[in-house]
């Protein structure tokens, strides 16, 4: 037999950069796979005389990579044949059960018997392996190198099928496989790869960041260092980094991603991927360009971030049914392999058999029951084009409305987060498959929710009969535009589920064990670790397990503290009295208590019963009610004034302390303020405001409303100081503001200049901003406009502004303008809990008693699309921003925003 040096095979030049070489191509993990697994098939063959073993075979069999004869011989002369390959390709890669199960699907002559038609088949169909001719696979045929370097090269993503088959030597030669003086007619010997997978397994596979050893599992190739593998763009407004291994909890939180292009950083959300190896970053806006990606912990990365673009179009149906509301399933993918939204598309159904074009109807689905539109195994031809000039046709023939001759149904599957089916669950997913005659897909019929009448066991979609073991159990069933039958389920049982074609004959059976809903089993209530007071909130630290032996989540546990108590719901005792509507779960999940006023300190033993059973107990020492004792302290009020200058003061500027040594903001209407003098600072308690009337000094005295002594007051100086005094000038903190070529001083992104006054010690003093400076200047007035002593932006970049009192500068700031558009960042309630007994309608960033705040990135309130929601529909339902009492309870107010920000608050209703 012709020998061929090992060398010659694989290129193993010291010099050649650690990764895969082939350009771009990327290299799945099965790939690789696959590279190893080629190697390993050599060592399944004896049918030659044995050579010694090379270095490289020893540690591939130390490896477990290869392994020998029954003497351990690795007979590294071997061949062998064609067929083999896809029945060890398949166990290598640990789908051999699937392979040999694939129905016959080629179309060889020569193959011999039945054990490989699934084998072939399954490789055909995957792209590993194809004959030489559609008759003909080269059956008990060696395999040469270029047949081998085919197989090789179609696991690497390179096309080698039809008419490319004749360049295999010259792409082999490019992606780096072989050296050019390979005789590619020659048996392909085993040891000839021995050699080159070893360097193979300590290269670096590209935009993996991992060795090959390590992407296969092997032993001493693990990793320990967490690095960035790769990042790059993934879909429009979607930068994704990947990390060599998967990323720990810890490791996460301590992370955090900054996206940005120059000096403008764009707001992302990230979203880990399954296997928490890679994080995938969004933004509403994410212009094409230049772009560092920042991971907290590592190196900034570069991106190029490219325009969507259209790439694909498919058309997903499989068949076409005499039938009404038939889908093509028409979609446009770009350049990332995601579906575009909405896509404008031109599309053209060319009934071929009647020579006659159907049209769509007013959904953009097609209308076939009609003789006059189709008939039977009428042959139709779909034609979508684009405005890029993509296109795909498709071919169709039409069958009966109820043509599936096999059905599949699948397993029922609990709802995401959840682990089982329960009572009550609503959209859970009935798989089922159904094929025609010819092995096409037909999917069912669009369908809205239909709710099914009491007693119902039986209901039909598309020709399909649906039986079911017992009535009441399925209450509803619905089909989405994809074929995709969803039930509800509102009853605990075992139930059958029949799917049955009359037409055909065709059956399918599955089983649906459907839960009765959990209930709270333990309920482990533990101390606060902070002083019980009465009269004053206390958040319970707790951990609830229903009777599945799973935790219960807050949203899922229902306290009920008035008779009759509902079924299932957690109701409290205790010999202290809880305060009106306490216990109770917040917004937040936290279990709250607030225990009414007692003469004296008490041990309340607290009680916590499901159903009449005990769940959880809790032994807590409850203080009175506090008492103030003392103003300790003032906050955020300014003690230098020029001359009429003001400042806001009210009860978010002071502070008490009470009996039990805790600092506290007081209430409204529970002070006083009393100025000693009061013609140099005059306290406006109407206003709620300080006014600087004259240079001077005055004492300004804080005291409790009721009970206030000389022991209770706090006593603090304002001084109003001469303008020589002021020694400069500073311009308060203005940041980034938002910048577009249309904004005026009228927006609600535009920023007032404000100053502030400094003694030479630096103390800061507050002026009257009309008369402290005259006007503003920009350095540069195509990125910031000025319009009095407003600012607003036009154009990204950095200004420099200044403010001026005549011809005297007296500061100046940089101000940094970004064009990224407004986004919402922040929400807010203004309350954390709202008590109604009344329908109650909700404002968005305007006055009101029950109101939300959005805010983006730059801090200015926007409109913005968003859903207010209540999670009990049974205490009360929203529909838009009204809330309509529905029961007494309580729920948990949501409101999120279209790009997915949101706040709580709890609803109390009585």
């Amino acid at each position: 037999m012709r020998e061929t040096s090992n060398n010659l095979w694989f290129k193993q030049n010291s010099q050649q950069p650690q990764h895969f070489r082939g350009g771009e191509k990327k290299v799945m993990k099965k790939s690789l796979s696959l590279l190893v697994a080629i190697a390993m098939v050599f060592s399944m063959f004896a049918s030659v005389a044995s050579a010694a073993t090379s270095p490289a075979g020893a540690k591939l069999q130390e490896l477990g990579i290869i392994q020998g004869d029954q003497k351990g011989d690795l007979m590294e002369g071997a061949t062998w044949k064609r067929q083999d390959l896809a029945v060890l390709l398949s166990r290598l890669l640990g789908v051999e059960a699937e392979a040999k199960a694939t129905a016959k699907s080629h179309t060889y002559t020569d193959v011999r018997g039945s054990f490989y038609d699934g084998f072939l088949s399954w490789a055909k169909a995957e792209g590993y392996m194809e004959g030489h001719s559609a008759t003909r696979f080269g059956f008990d045929q060696e395999l040469t190198y270029q047949q081998f370097a085919a197989v090789v090269l179609r696991a690497l993503g390179v096309d080698t099928t039809g008419a490319n088959y004749a360049n295999v030597k010259e792409l082999a030669v490019e992606a780096g496989i072989v050296t050019a003086d390979v005789d590619f007619a020659a048996p392909a010997l085993r040891g000839a790869t021995y050699a080159s997978v070893v360097v193979a397994l300590d290269t670096e596979v590209a935009g993996s960041g991992q060795k090959l050893g390590t992407v296969l599992g092997l032993p001493g190739y693990e990793v320990t260092a967490l690095a960035i593998a790769k990042t790059e763009q993934t879909n429009t407004r979607e930068i994704t980094v990947s990390f060599n291994k998967e990323v720990t909890a810890a490791e996460k939180a301590d992370m955090t991603f900054e996206v940005k292009s120059g000096l403008v950083n764009y707001t992302v959300t990230a979203k880990w991927a399954e296997n928490n190896q890679a994080v995938a970053l969004s933004s509403t806006y994410l212009p094409a360009g230049e772009y560092e990606v920042v991971v907290k912990g590592f190196d900034a990365q570069k991106v190029t971030v490219a325009d969507e673009r259209p790439a694909k179009i498919e058309i997903t149906s499989n068949s076409l049914q005499k039938a009404d509301n038939q889908d093509l399933g028409i979609k446009l993918f770009n350049q990332f392999g995601k579906e575009i939204a909405n896509p404008v598309l031109n599309v053209t159904v060319f009934n071929a058999t009647k020579q006659a074009t159907i049209a769509a109807d007013i959904t953009g689905k097609y209308d076939l029951a009609h003789d006059d539109f189709a008939k039977i195994d009428d042959n139709f031809v779909v034609t979508v084009t684009h405005s890029t000039g993509l296109s795909a046709t498709k071919t169709f023939k039409i069958v009966a409305g109820s043509a599936a001759t096999a059905i599949k149904l699948g397993t029922v599957a609990p709802l995401e987060g959840k682990v089982r089916v329960t009572a009550g669950d609503d959209a859970l997913v009935l798989p089922i498959e159904l094929t025609d005659q010819y092995g096409a897909t037909i999917k069912l019929a669009e369908t809205a929710k239909v709710t099914l009448a009491a007693g119902t066991t039986n209901f039909t979609i598309s020709g399909i009969t649906f039986m079911l073991s017992e009535a009441d159990v399925v209450t509803a069933y619905a089909v989405d535009k994809d074929g995709k039958l969803t039930i509800d389920v509102d009853k605990a049982a075992t139930l059958v589920i029949n799917a049955v074609n009359p037409s055909t004959g065709a059956t399918a059976t599955t089983t649906v064990k459907v839960e009765g809903a959990p209930v709270v089993k333990t309920l482990q209530l533990s101390n606060p670790g902070v002083l019980v007071v009465a009269d004053e909130e206390v958040k319970i630290p707790y951990a609830a397990v229903d009777n599945f032996n799973a935790a219960v989540v807050a949203k899922d546990i229902v306290i009920d503290q008035d008779a009759p108590i509902a079924a299932n719901a957690v109701t409290f005792n205790s010999n202290v009295a809880f305060a009106t509507g306490y216990p109770k779960i917040n917004g937040k999940g936290e279990l709250i208590a607030k225990f009414a006023p007692v003469a004296n300190d008490i041990t309340a033993y607290i009680y916590a019963y499901v159903n009449g059973a005990q769940v959880g107990q809790l032994q807590l020492a409850v203080k009175k009610a506090a008492t103030p004792v003392k103003i300790n302290g003032i906050k955020d009020v300014p003690l230098y004034f020029a001359v009429n200058a003001e400042a806001a003061f009210n009860e978010a500027n002071i502070t008490y302390l009470d009996n039990y040594n805790r600092t506290k903001t007081v209430a409204e209407g529970t002070y006083t303020v009393t100025s000693a003098t009061p013609e140099v600072v005059e306290y406006d308690a109407v206003n709620e405001k300080f006014v600087a009337k004259a240079v001077g000094k005055s004492e300004i005295t804080v005291n409790f409303t009721t009970g206030g002594t000389d022991s209770t007051k706090y006593v603090f100086t304002i001084e109003v100081v001469k303008a020589d005094d002021i020694k400069s000038y500073a311009i308060k903190n203005i940041g980034t503001i938002y910048g577009k070529s249309d904004l005026t001083s009228a927006s609600a992104h535009a920023k007032t200049v404000e100053l502030v006054g400094k003694l030479s010690n630096g103390t800061e003093v507050a002026l009257v901003q009309a008369d402290a400076f005259n006007f503003v200047t920009t350095s540069d007035s195509t990125k910031v406009g000025v319009d009095g002593k407003k600012i607003f932006g036009l154009d990204e970049g950095t200004v420099t502004i200044a403010a001026y009192k005549g011809a005297t500068k007296l500061a100046e700031q940089t101000v940094t303008v970004s064009e990224a558009a407004p986004i919402a960042t922040t929400v807010a309630f203004n309350e954390s809990e709202y008590t109604i007994n009344a329908n109650t309608t909700f404002v968005v960033n305007a006055t009101g008693t029950h109101k939300v705040t959005v805010k983006d990135q730059y801090g200015v309130e926007i409109t913005t699309a968003g859903l207010l929601a209540s999670s009990d529909s049974a205490v009360a339902t929203v529909s838009g921003l009204v809330v309509t009492k529905v029961g007494v309870g309580q729920t948990t107010l949501t409101y999120i925003t279209a790009n997915n920000v949101s706040a709580t608050a709890t609803l109390i209703v009585e």
